[in-house]
């Protein structure tokens, strides 16, 4: 089954090792979004952080307007915004305004949050983010005409987010360390809430670390290591392990988080990650969000895997 491919995460990140003024960032982010619709992306997406020293982009939406002027047909959309982060009532509004620049080119991606520190510098008590975001959706929900349910993606993997998302009739962006099987069991449990609730299932989507070379061992070679030092330094500094320790303080918890991120990204030639990617469409999923922005790629080695898979991948697995 085809699938649609947007790319992501784009977060404006300045980090020790890819050092970016956040201006230029912001400024630059337009043409980017052009050239990405050029390219024949379906989707570019926006990742939402807060009250870390790389920055991050704690109102994505922002940016995504700007970009809705430089662009046509490009969908924009959010993976994910916090909502028990916001003020509901304000994120409506500021949705519906980005929405009047798009129209139904606006793909409102929410999830949980995680990280204590975010709560903690906002006030917001971690064990209420459920009711928080049941709350925040209740307030997306009252204005259809604002975002439509099948526009707004619920992220997360946890049964309840899963079962919230399918009795809304919600969209799913699950995140991409799942295996085949536990991409069945999201999907199922997805399916069953939407049945049981009377309701029509929403679009289901993923999100994929992706990495293209000619040559798939050099790829994986290149790509690999990278993509486990980022997480782990990602994943250590903020991944909450039983509410006690961050992720440094349970080494052997953190590798094996890691080794899940690592072992289920798609690496490797044209043949290669088409193959994996039409798998998941084989799977039900509508929506993969390609990741291929992270601040180890060089702007240059991401301009040419972004052509890449557009040029010898999509013709094998979009619609």
């Amino acid at each position: 089954m085809a699938v649609d491919i947007g790319v992501g995460l784009w977060t404006f990140q300045s980090t020790a090792h890819h050092p970016r003024a956040l201006s230029a960032q912001y400024r630059e982010f337009p043409a980017l979004a052009r050239r990405v619709e050029r390219l024949g992306y379906s989707s570019l997406w926006l990742g939402e952080h807060r009250f870390w020293y790389d920055a991050w982009c704690p109102a994505p939406l922002m940016p995504i307007a700007a970009a809705a002027t430089a662009t046509s047909t490009l969908r924009l959309g959010t993976a994910v915004s916090l909502l028990p982060q916001h003020d509901p009532e304000r994120l409506r509004q500021v949705v519906d305004a980005s929405r009047r620049l798009l129209g139904d080119r606006l793909e409102l991606g929410v999830g949980l949050g995680h990280r204590d520190a975010e709560f903690d510098g906002l006030g917001i008590p971690r064990p209420r983010r459920g009711r928080r975001m049941d709350a925040g959706l209740d307030v997306l929900a009252r204005e259809p005409r604002v975002v439509p349910p099948q526009r707004v993606w619920v992220g997360g993997l946890a049964p309840a987010a899963l079962r919230r998302l399918g009795r809304r009739g919600l969209s799913s962006l699950l995140p991409q360390t799942l295996d085949t099987d536990a991409l069945r069991r999201a999907v199922a449990t997805i399916e069953s809430a939407a049945a049981d609730a009377g309701v029509r299932r929403g679009r289901l989507g993923v999100l994929k670390d992706v990495w293209i070379d000619t040559d798939g061992a050099r790829a994986r070679d290149w790509f690999l290591p990278r993509l486990r030092r980022h997480y782990v330094e990602e994943a250590g500094a903020w991944w909450v392990l039983k509410g006690e320790c961050h992720g440094f303080g349970r080494p052997r918890e953190l590798e094996k988080q890691v080794d899940r991120v690592v072992d289920s990204a798609i690496v490797g030639s044209p043949d290669e990650v088409a193959a994996q990617l039409s798998a998941l469409g084989d799977h039900g999923i509508d929506q993969v969000v390609a990741r291929l922005h992270f601040d180890f790629v060089p702007p240059e080695a991401l301009d040419g895997a972004l052509a890449s898979l557009a040029r010898t991948v999509f013709p094998e697995v979009t619609r």
